[in-house]
């Protein structure tokens, strides 16, 4: 079976005014349209606000012989003393590992902050 990429490892830091969050639930969805499926994963963050997230393989077959646009819809959700923060939303369009971004993902969240639009990708989150 063709091995898929559907979300690259994630590493960064939470931060409310320049200070680390300890203890943000940083929660990570998927969505692949090719074979209708849905997952994701969690992690907390320690006392320097940090976070690390691996990577998500996917497994198909047809989608490795049948031509396809790939498509996975990407979201990571930041909790933090009862409120939920819009972290990241990007529309992954192939199965490369790190194309996301070309390179590693790498973030820094800033709680204080609105979400907006870098690029393709949206939320609190800034790639470093």
């Amino acid at each position: 079976m063709g091995k898929k990429c559907l979300f690259s490892a994630v590493t960064g830091v939470v931060l409310d005014h320049g200070k680390p969050v300890e203890g943000a639930v940083i929660e990570r969805s998927y969505e692949w349209s090719w074979k209708n499926q849905k997952g994701g994963d969690h992690a907390a963050t320690d006392a320097e606000g940090a976070f690390s997230l691996p990577v998500i393989w996917g497994r198909s077959l047809s989608a490795s012989l049948l031509p396809h646009e790939p498509n996975v819809r990407q979201t990571l959700l930041i909790t933090y003393q009862g409120k939920t923060y819009d972290g990241w939303f990007f529309n992954k369009g192939d199965y490369r590992e790190n194309d996301e971004l070309g390179r590693p993902i790498r973030l820094v969240c800033r709680l204080e902050s609105e979400p907006q639009r870098r690029g393709e990708v949206f939320g609190i989150c800034e790639p470093q």
